[in-house]
């Protein structure tokens, strides 16, 4: 068959599909594709929100409390990023911590040393003030 057999013959019913940009169709097909493009942006809207969602309820309390009123959904980006780094930052010092007493390192042993002596401390210091509450209420 030559191309020219093919001239003049109607095949709407065979196939249907969307013309290129920038060419104008006659047959009101512009308006047949407003309904599809509505219902996937409306989709797409709501995945968006449904995400946002799920980080707003990720987020920390405090986070959410340092805001007054409603989080919009740009704060809730702002603050996920800002926690997010804040993360980060802690697994980057832990992650340096542990390879420091990998490889010996002294000083870090000093300081989780002097960390734990504070902590013992501050633990004595309580004990003491609940034993002396304690013995004032008999």
């Amino acid at each position: 068959m030559e191309h020219a057999d093919f001239l003049g013959v109607d095949y709407p019913s065979l196939y249907m599909c969307k013309a290129k940009r920038g060419i104008k169709r006659e047959d009101g097909g512009k308006e047949a594709y407003k309904l599809p493009h509505r219902l996937i942006e409306k989709k797409r809207r709501d995945r968006i929100n449904e995400c946002i969602g799920q980080l707003k309820d990720l987020l920390p309390e405090h986070l959410k409390l340092s805001t007054l009123g409603h989080l919009e959904k740009a704060v809730v980006l702002e603050l996920t990023l800002k926690h997010l780094n804040a993360l980060t930052a802690v697994t980057e010092q832990q992650h340096q911590k542990i390879v420091a007493l990998q490889n010996g390192d002294r000083s870090m042993k000093t300081s989780i040393h002097a960390d734990l002596d504070a902590f013992h401390s501050g633990f004595q210091a309580c004990a003491k003030e609940v034993l002396q509450y304690l013995t004032m209420c008999h």
